[in-house]
């Protein structure tokens, strides 16, 4: 089998689940349900995932994509720090909208509980990156504050979208993400710069 046909099954699996998810609830999908409705086998499923929570963990993977199309498409010659707050703007409207809201509180509450790889705190995903790259580029061209390293900086910022994030989930939706957002990432941003 060759990569691309092991990447289709692989995102098969992956859409039929979501599909699942979405319509009858994380809780009450199976892992012969999403075997059925992807069209693979039992051995496909376990080839590329441990369990159905490994699939709902995917999630965080799906947005950045989106996060770095975003970063594909934004005029290289913008300050730093307006980049920040125009990714924070992007992040929150695309979790506030997107079509997989419903599953999030999920996906956020099996990750404090699960014992395995912590997908959404993972410093290899894309959305660690573009933070990382964009608080690089700020010290190096003097808009943020030398003292604090794009390490520290970038950990800080994702804290606060976390953060957040988790708390909006905790009160199911009944405030604007965008909105607060843009506040907690405007008052550190004024922490920061130079």
């Amino acid at each position: 089998m060759t990569n691309n046909e092991k990447s289709s099954v692989r995102d098969k699996i992956i859409d039929a689940a979501w599909k699942l998810f979405l319509k009858q609830g994380y809780k009450e999908t199976t892992v012969n349900q999403i075997i059925e409705a992807s069209g693979t086998s039992r051995g496909a499923f376990y080839h590329h995932f441990h369990g159905k929570e490994e699939v709902l963990f995917c999630i965080a993977y799906y947005f950045d994509n989106d996060y770095v199309e975003w970063f594909n498409s934004i005029d290289p010659n913008m300050k730093a720090l307006d980049k920040l707050s125009e990714f924070n703007l992007f992040v929150m409207k695309n979790l506030e909208d997107s079509p997989y809201r419903p599953l999030l509180a999920t996906l956020y509450g099996l990750q404090v509980m699960t014992t395995g790889r912590r997908h959404i705190i993972n410093p290899d995903r894309e959305y660690y990156k573009i933070i990382s790259a964009i608080m690089k580029e700020g010290i190096e061209k003097g808009e943020i504050n030398p003292s604090f390293s794009h390490t520290e900086l970038t950990e800080w910022y994702a804290i606060i979208e976390r953060g957040l994030t988790y708390d909006w989930l905790l009160n199911q939706g009944r405030y604007s993400l965008v909105q607060y957002g843009q506040f907690l990432v405007k008052t550190f941003i004024n922490m920061i710069k130079k």
